[in-house]
């Protein structure tokens, strides 16, 4: 959690404070799209064309496997005062973010995360806090249910920051005692009650993080640390009687350190190669390594010294594989002038270019979805805490999410428009905006969309069509057509407005809802996510599944410094059930070497463990290697998923342990396949109830 630095002050002086509140945008940008003007909406069968000075090819019949797809990584951040008053010693609820909860989930976010603020005034603040109270009661966790309920409500999970300290073991509100643990046993038992509660309740909480950013101090960490005072040992010693009694409480938990906000430092000076060796020493390494990074400490070229340093550190000893990177907590600017304004729709966009490139940070969080309605707030919030106007930088984060996940072919002659195109069963679509600073004419040409006719619709984020930001989550709607039909010559003309964007989504007149947009019944069976990286850099192999719709992508990438990775999700109460496996693979799709692996692994756990494993591969490529996920070892057996495109069935009862429990780790593993080559698999039951029906978070 960052502050600004009025913030800084106040809040070392026991409250909280910092600029005022922007709201709207800013006032640069023009035009319209050429199908319509001032808002009127045409309904016609055919798109607009005209002479324009640029022309956009996108061929939505070739899908793009040396880019990394357009992942729903970008989860969202809360402020623990987002949720209750603020500073009373009679808690309560904000009823009104409570309520904005759903419009936050229509960015498809899999989690918010949230500091507990156990020993200040957040909505930890009862959990240990005086006799009788250490973490095990109902009424330590009124504030946190109210939470956890309103996220559950609209499918979303729980991130949960263990800090600060509290009366029970030696902190509390007054002269700073929060910055602190005094005692590191209590601690201990404290956050295994937490863990537990959380638990046993099933309050959804996905990622336990240990402290918020305990490196952030203005000249002496021992002295005038912001929200730890104490040594970098003294932290490491924190996490590590934090990271067991979470493990005690809940051994399925994902436990997470060192929320830092100078990863640059920590990474140079050897302080996180400290707290890595001694977690792995102590078998506590973290399960995400966590860092926080605001474009406006240094500028956005800065945020590279931040992904290097964390590397470096976690590339040295192959102990570290297994460990990944959540930024969670961001945000390109803290200038609310700036976080407010249009300017933010091409640096929201071009940043999360930039972040899918690195395939080793698994998770992005946004800073910050909901803020605190309080006279001197930092306002970064996509939605103002005050009027309930979303913000620019909210449609454009909504435009994304309903983007498709995998990119398709786009041949452009000009730089001054930046498009993302891609493709999926039931919707094709593209974002283009203005990267050049100006407005400008573009004619786009459609090909290879796979449907005969389509409805097409036309959204916008341009100061010259505001949308109502008060009543609508949706962007302002620019022209509409009906049952246009697709062959290789559609084309279509439209103005890219200056510091804005347009959205056309092309939906088969006949077509189905998204797989990424539905909730699969798989997501209430996780229990947890791991990943391995056999080494880490930008556009490495990619392999990412999103725990609510259980749309997967496996890609080489184009580095050979990353040629291996897998992601695992674990999931309970498999038993007799058969997994079905839609998969979209490239035609390149080959063996490399006896190393080379893309597809499945179902490992199977007993009271033993992960005591067996099946490799389902993909296009014959079975090839085999051992890695640290399920069994630890080679798989024990490999079976054919098939050649090409197409529907699948895995029984799962088939080839598992006798004494199987029903837990499943379902790994999606690729490694040593051609560069440029990779698949896309939709994975559900085998059942009429495999959609929930409601929006999927991934």
């Amino acid at each position: 959690m960052r502050i600004t630095a009025a913030g800084l002050l106040a809040l070392m002086l026991g409250g909280c404070a910092g600029n005022g509140v922007g709201t709207g945008g800013d006032s640069s940008g023009s035009g319209t799209g050429s199908a319509t003007i001032g808002g009127e909406v045409t309904t016609e069968d055919r798109l607009p064309v005209s002479d324009t000075p640029y022309q956009i090819t996108v061929d939505f019949s070739e899908r793009v496997y040396d880019r990394t797809p357009y992942l729903k990584k970008f989860d969202q951040f809360a402020a623990t005062w987002s949720w209750c008053n603020d500073f009373t010693a009679a808690p309560s609820l904000d009823m009104k973010n409570i309520g904005r909860v759903p419009d936050v989930a229509e960015l498809l976010p899999g989690s918010i995360r949230t500091d507990l603020f156990m020993g200040h005034y957040g909505i930890g603040r009862e959990i240990g806090n005086g006799p009788g109270r250490d973490g095990t009661t109902d009424e330590e966790y009124v504030l946190v249910k109210g939470v956890t309920d309103a996220l559950k409500a609209s499918g979303l999970a729980a991130e949960f920051v263990y800090f600060a300290s509290p009366v029970n073991v030696g902190g509390g509100a007054a002269n700073d005692a929060w910055k602190s643990v005094k005692d590191l046993e209590g601690w201990e038992e404290l956050c295994r009650n937490i863990a537990a509660c959380f638990d046993s309740n099933e309050m959804n909480v996905r990622y336990h993080e240990v402290w918020n950013e305990p490196d952030y101090y203005v000249s002496d960490p021992r002295k005038d640390g912001v929200y730890f005072i104490g040594s970098w040992q003294d932290y490491i010693d924190l996490y590590l009687h934090g990271a067991r009694g979470i493990r005690a409480g809940d051994p399925d938990a994902m436990v997470g350190g060192v929320s830092a906000a100078w990863m640059n430092k920590i990474s140079r000076n050897g302080e996180l190669q400290s707290f890595l060796r001694q977690a792995r020493e102590a078998d506590l390494l973290p399960d995400y390594l966590s860092w926080h990074f605001y474009g406006s400490n240094g500028g956005m070229m800065m945020l590279e010294e931040y992904i290097s340093g964390a590397r470096s550190c976690l590339n040295s000893d192959d102990d570290y594989a297994t460990v990944q990177q959540h930024l969670n907590e961001f945000n390109v600017s803290l200038d609310p002038e700036v976080t407010n304004s249009y300017r933010m729709v091409r640096q929201v966009l071009n940043v999360y270019q930039r972040l899918l490139r690195a395939t080793d940070i698994t998770r992005v969080v946004w800073t910050s979805a909901l803020d605190r309605q309080l006279e001197g707030s930092d306002a970064q919030a996509l939605i103002n805490p005050f009027t309930g106007e979303r913000t620019p930088a909210y449609y454009t984060q909504w435009m994304y999410a309903r983007l498709p996940i995998s990119p398709v072919l786009v041949d452009s002659d000009t730089e001054r428009v930046a498009v993302m195109a891609s493709v999926e069963d039931g919707r094709a679509a593209l974002i283009a905006y203005d990267n050049f600073f100006e407005e400008t004419e573009v004619t786009f040409s459609l090909k290879g969309l796979p449907a005969e006719r389509y409805h097409v619709r036309v959204l916008t984020i341009d100061s010259r069509n505001p949308q109502n930001k008060v009543s609508s989550n949706t962007p302002q709607l620019l022209a509409e057509y009906h049952n246009v039909a697709a062959d290789d010559s559609l084309a279509y003309s439209v103005k890219i407005p200056r510091d804005g964007a347009i959205y056309v989504e092309l939906t088969p007149t006949d077509g189905v809802e998204p797989p990424h947009e539905r909730r699969s019944v798989l997501a209430d069976r996780v229990v947890r996510t791991d990943g391995w990286y056999d080494g880490r850099c930008d556009d490495g192999a990619y392999a990412w599944i999103s725990t609510g719709s259980f749309v997967g992508v496996l890609g080489s990438g184009t580095s050979e410094a990353s040629v291996g990775t897998a992601c695992a999700v674990t999931l309970d109460g498999m038993k007799g059930e058969e997994l079905t496996v839609d998969a979209t693979v490239s035609e390149g799709l080959s063996k490399r070497s006896d190393r080379s692996m893309c597809g499945l692994i179902v490992s199977y756990s007993t009271e033993d463990g992960y005591t067996g494993s099946i490799y389902h591969a993909l296009n014959g490529i079975d090839g085999g290697i051992a890695i640290p996920l399920g069994t630890g070892r080679v798989c024990d057996e490999v079976r054919s998923l098939g050649e090409g495109s197409g529907e699948r069935l895995i029984a799962l009862d088939d080839g598992a342990p006798e004494n199987w429990n029903g837990r499943i780790m379902l790994t999606l593993v690729v490694n040593d396949i051609p560069p440029g080559e990779g698949a896309e698999l939709i994975l559900g039951l085998n059942r009429s109830d495999e959609s929930a029906g409601f929006k999927a978070r991934p």
